[in-house]
């Protein structure tokens, strides 16, 4: 598998901590799609990507419907995460989530996801982030 993100994608700035721990993350904007490579910091026991490590991935769709999220100029914590996991990602692969925004309130931002590997589902999540417009944060 090659070590260059999927066409369309841009490294992006989760910040610091955690986040850059995890590795680079990549966005499509256009097509609403993140994207990151499993590497052995994702694994788990039996050499797959660690269903945590999908969770974290899952945890920042919000930047690829919410402009803003991922440089920090929007503040969306997270209030809940719900992560499904269908088949295994391997050492090197691509996973890519399809991300959708399916509902705004004055107050939450509710956001779902498909993750894929090589067209192949692998994964699910959905997720209720703050809005950040809701106090006159910037958007």
């Amino acid at each position: 598998m090659s070590n260059q993100p999927p066409p369309g994608y841009a490294i992006i700035d989760l910040g610091k901590g955690y986040s850059e721990r995890f590795g680079p993350v990549y966005l499509d904007r256009t097509n609403r799609r993140l994207a990151f490579q499993v590497a052995e910091q994702h694994l788990n026991p039996v050499d797959t990507c660690h269903g945590g490590a999908l969770a974290t991935f899952s945890d920042a769709m919000i930047v690829a419907v919410w402009p803003g999220a991922e440089s920090g100029q929007a503040h969306t914590p997270t209030i809940t995460l719900t992560t499904d996991f269908f088949a295994p990602a391997p050492l090197g692969a691509w996973v890519e989530a399809d991300v959708e925004l399916t509902r705004q309130t004055r107050t939450m931002l509710f956001v779902q996801s498909l993750m894929s590997v090589d067209g192949r589902r692998i994964g699910r999540a959905s997720a209720i982030y703050r809005n950040p417009a809701k106090s006159g944060e910037k958007t």
